[in-house]
């Protein structure tokens, strides 16, 4: 099994886009397309990014990799609960440690359309290559 495949499958699983992928883990779109497709393998450190953006770990990719192709999503749903079990209290504490701008900004972020969606998280990526620019 490719491990962009179970990057696929459970960045669908998650309801994300690969923008909004790309964005968590500080990469093109264009980069989290190529792997999906199995056209790049990921290196560590892009791995390490990319199961950060989609809450789990590079062990869980790895894993799931030696699971047969009908199994992933399970095994996926499956360890997911296994991470949400141990850590509902970390994450607890982290939801009520967000900042007030935070939950509007993440509150707002919800209400938009997909397409709306979409549109400002190219418009943060650019401000956000924009600012790294600046910061150089």
């Amino acid at each position: 099994m490719n491990i962009g495949q179970v990057i696929k499958i459970l960045r669908i699983q998650r309801k994300m886009t690969q923008e909004q992928i790309a964005l968590e883990a500080d990469m093109a779109t264009s980069n989290i397309s190529r792997i999906e497709k199995g056209l790049r393998q990921p290196s560590q450190k892009v791995l390490q990014k990319l199961a950060k953006a989609l809450g789990t770990k590079p062990s869980v990719l790895y894993a799931a990799c030696e699971q047969p192709l009908s199994n992933i999503p399970n095994f996926l749903k499956q360890k997911e609960q296994e991470e949400n079990n141990k850590g509902n209290n970390e994450e607890n504490v982290e939801h009520l440690l967000l900042k007030h701008d935070s939950q509007a900004v993440l509150k707002l972020f919800s209400e938009l359309t997909p397409d709306n969606k979409s549109l400002l998280l190219e418009q943060l990526k650019a401000l956000h290559r924009w600012q790294r620019k600046q910061d150089q």
